[in-house]
């Protein structure tokens, strides 16, 4: 199965309103998504995602990804 085949799959799985959140981090706008109730619903998912807890460890992380990959170069 392509990845293209894979992405399909997933987002004929996804509701309209995980559709929408998806093209917003994305960065996929259109002219009918640019309104802001859309972006604050946005918003209203992925804040049910987050763990506070982690979002400490956010600062520097792909900086500590990379070092742990590929040693300090």
């Amino acid at each position: 199965m392509s990845t293209k085949e894979r992405l399909h799959i997933m987002i004929d799985g996804m509701t309209e309103e995980q559709a929408n959140a998806l093209f917003i981090v994305l960065g996929v706008s259109s002219a009918a998504d640019n309104e802001s109730d859309d972006v604050d619903a946005v918003r209203g998912i992925l804040h049910s995602a987050a763990n506070p807890e982690l979002i400490p460890l956010e600062e520097g992380a792909w900086e500590r990804a990379v070092a742990e990959r590929y040693g300090n170069v």
